[in-house]
């Protein structure tokens, strides 16, 4: 079995899969201008500033470390930053520097306006995407790998089928020396003591349960059931019967490795093996908070269907029904029904599943990638001001 990809190094070594130019907004005012620059030149990718613009203290920390987050994913060669005002717009670039990737910012009220604004960012985009298209892949172990592991529109067969699968996967990757990142804090509750047996020390199994206890709390302290919106309606039409159920279910896109570190929102791992990032579990501000963590590929289970991609992190949809296969083939990239249908071992289906990840990750294109159904969103944690 291939044990290893063909990527892009970067100067800071790390490795992307991809090699694409990030036209990023500073804040939310800058969209229509970094969406038209995006849309003008091949080989970038448009992404949506979140606010920023009167968020405060936490909040706004945190919206800064992701938007900085997704400009340093191993997936960008180069960034071009929209902003409105060049104090912010600095604060973004700082966080740039140090990684060796060419950085150029425009100001909206700088340039002049939208027109001057878009002209200069195309410009230096597409400056930036001609000197990326002169990189060529070359060779990499697993060590270089960072997965996503994200679950969305479940049903039985993703806690039988394609959860395991990935979970077979995401141990290769790890015992090939990288790394796994799974996150969906909510998606724990009525589980969370099975996993956090797996923790490596005492420290990582506290830090674990605290952020699913915490979670628990503040959604009680509103005074809200969670049982009646998780499982979600799609999930009970799936079969998925409680959230305990669901959170087994959702664990197995894990594997069986050891719990090594706890992240918050968009956090970087500082070693490898398998991390819990605390986040949300809507799809895209999910796979936003783990593409912001450096990972270049999302392996990402669905039972009954959910066609979103993200424009950083390569996602890989795997489903495990048979049905959804049929009626949504346009957005599913594996299909693992052969584990219920034909008696196939989930081993098997993951050693499949894991030659294909390898493939994408040497420059094979997703259904997302090509149909764009891709999307940003970055989570908020206060008030705007």
């Amino acid at each position: 079995m291939t044990s290893t990809f063909w990527g892009y190094e970067r100067a800071n070594g790390t490795v992307g899969t991809r090699n694409l130019i990030a036209v990023i907004s500073v804040m939310d005012n800058c969209n229509p201008v970094t969406r038209a620059i995006a849309d003008a030149v091949q080989g970038t990718v448009y992404l949506p500033g979140s606010y920023i613009r009167g968020q405060l203290g936490k909040d706004r920390e945190t919206t800064l470390k992701v938007t900085a987050g997704l400009c340093l994913n191993p997936n960008i060669a180069g960034v071009v930053a929209v902003g409105l005002e060049p104090r912010t717009t600095r604060e973004l670039v700082d966080l740039l520097a140090a990684s060796g990737k060419p950085v150029e910012s425009v100001d909206i009220q700088l340039a002049g306006g939208t027109i001057s604004s878009i002209a200069a960012g195309t410009r230096a985009a597409a400056r930036m995407a001609r000197d990326a298209s002169k990189q060529r892949r070359r060779e990499f172990p697993l060590s270089k790998l960072l997965l996503g592991l994200e679950c969305g529109g479940s049903d039985t067969t993703s806690g039988l089928a394609s959860n395991p699968s990935i979970g077979v996967v995401s141990d290769k990757v790890i015992s090939g020396g990288g790394t796994a990142i799974i996150t969906e804090t909510s998606e724990f509750f009525g589980a969370e003591h099975l996993f956090a047996e797996r923790a490596s020390n005492p420290s990582v199994r506290d830090r674990f349960l605290n952020e699913i206890s915490t979670l628990e709390k503040e959604i009680m302290a509103l005074g809200i059931d969670l049982r009646g919106s998780n499982p979600t309606h799609d999930n009970i039409r799936g079969g998925l019967t409680t959230i305990e159920e669901k959170a087994l279910g959702a664990m197995a896109k894990a594997g069986k490795s050891e719990l090594v570190g706890v992240l918050g929102y968009g956090d970087v791992p500082d070693r490898n093996g398998l991390h819990f990032m605390s986040g949300p579990a809507p799809a895209v501000e999910s796979i936003t908070g783990l593409a912001a963590g450096g990972c270049q590929i999302c392996m990402f289970s669905t039972g009954v269907g959910n066609p979103i991609g993200h424009p950083v992190a390569t996602v890989i949809k795997v489903s495990g029904n048979r049905n959804t296969i049929e009626a949504f083939s346009d957005n599913v990239d594996f299909d693992v029904s052969s584990i219920l249908e034909k008696n196939e071992s989930i081993s098997s289906a993951g050693g499949r599943l894991m030659e294909y990840m390898l493939s994408v990750a040497s420059g094979e294109l997703t259904t997302s990638e090509v149909l764009d159904t891709r999307e940003s969103a970055i989570s908020r944690f206060g008030p705007s001001m």
